[in-house]
């Protein structure tokens, strides 16, 4: 499915599941069972998950992460810029950034964000094989362990911390209210989910800004365009180099035809994005569309916890880059980056840029 009707109506849940086991019917994953059937249950048992870390990517939570996201922005750029040019913006900025954002949001040590990258890399690769078993093992470790290391300093007087994986482990331990499978799978969805898409979206974005002169002048010369721009990059570059399936749950008319209870159904959000008859001259960029329903972010149960995060994590970057680096352009010609394939995001291995 492709038309952007279709494709939100099959993402708002009714009548379709993202889980495709024969024993779904809304249950949670028994012991041992896959982790991807955490990640794709759906129903009551997924939002009581979802409730457990929702606050903690809510609107005021994530607005007064604003100025510590603008402060590691500049440090890191400030680094960049040390190095010299041309640098690649992605090993300077787009990797570390949300890296660094997602595990002090979680409460993992900042020192640990590369080795924690390579790990979700590893995971999100897409392969006949699945998911990367020894790098989810190993993963699984690293947070069992951080886990076991949060209830011992959550036994202590000093009042709780905040962070992600402190009230989940407060939800298992004091609540009952998830298993220690969903503990790790959840803490690790978030995880890869903050590193992978948005590293994505800030390089793959810039380099979209750096492809269309004409639109980036306009963002130079009016600042106050940047919010519309970043809905468009959003729209305009595919970050999900993945189409998903999802199965009926019962009769449902789409596209004209009927859908019958147990059929599957493959929807392209990029597809979505470019429909004509939602955004008027669709295939063309422009920082100033408005209004842009996309689906970027999903919709319905599913909509992207860390939607709010990322939006503010593009802003960041991309505000410093036009105040700090007004002339800032590709250092390579466009058609010597390389994509890296293989894996749930369309990410740039570097993009060299000078100023």
């Amino acid at each position: 499915m492709t038309r952007h009707e279709d494709v939100r109506t099959v993402l708002s849940g009714a009548g379709f599941t993202r889980d495709l086991s024969a024993a779904a019917a809304g249950a949670r994953p028994a012991a041992g069972a896959s982790p991807m059937r955490t990640v794709n249950m759906d129903g009551r048992p997924h939002l009581e998950l979802r409730r457990l870390v929702s606050k903690a990517f809510g609107v005021r939570r994530i607005d007064a992460l604003r100025p510590r996201v603008a402060e590691l922005t500049d440090g890191l750029l400030d680094a960049m810029e040390k190095d010299g040019r041309p640098a690649d913006l992605v090993r300077h900025v787009a990797a570390p950034l949300p890296a660094i954002v997602i595990c002090e949001l979680l409460g993992f040590p900042v020192a640990d964000h590369e080795v924690l990258g390579h790990w979700c890399d590893r995971i999100t690769t897409v392969g006949a094989g699945g998911v990367d078993q020894e790098a989810w093992r190993e993963l699984s470790g690293y947070v069992t362990r951080a886990a076991d290391a949060k209830r011992a300093a959550l036994g202590q007087e000093a009042p709780p911390d905040e962070d992600v994986l402190s009230t989940l482990v407060r939800a298992h331990d004091e609540e009952g209210a998830l298993t220690q499978e969903e503990l790790v799978t959840l803490v690790i969805v978030v995880l890869a989910g903050g590193l992978e898409t948005t590293q994505t979206a800030i390089s793959a974005g810039l380099l979209r800004l750096f492809r269309h002169p004409d639109q980036l002048a306009r963002l130079r010369d009016d600042p106050g365009l940047l919010d519309p721009a970043i809905e468009e990059l959003l729209r305009h570059q595919p970050v999900i180099d993945l189409n998903r399936v999802q199965v009926a749950t019962e009769d449902v008319r789409l596209g004209g035809r009927l859908v019958r209870a147990g059929e599957l159904v493959q929807i392209s959000v990029n597809a979505a994005n470019r429909d004509d008859e939602v955004f008027p001259d669709a295939a063309r960029f422009d920082v100033e569309r408005r209004p842009n329903p996309h689906l970027a972010f999903g919709h319905g149960a599913h909509h992207c916890l860390g939607a709010a995060l990322a939006r503010v994590e593009m802003r960041a970057v991309f505000s410093a880059i036009l105040r700090r680096f007004p002339d800032m352009h590709l250092a390579v010609p466009p058609e010597s980056l390389r994509w890296r394939g293989g894996h749930v995001t369309l990410g740039l291995t570097a993009l060299p840029v000078a100023w």
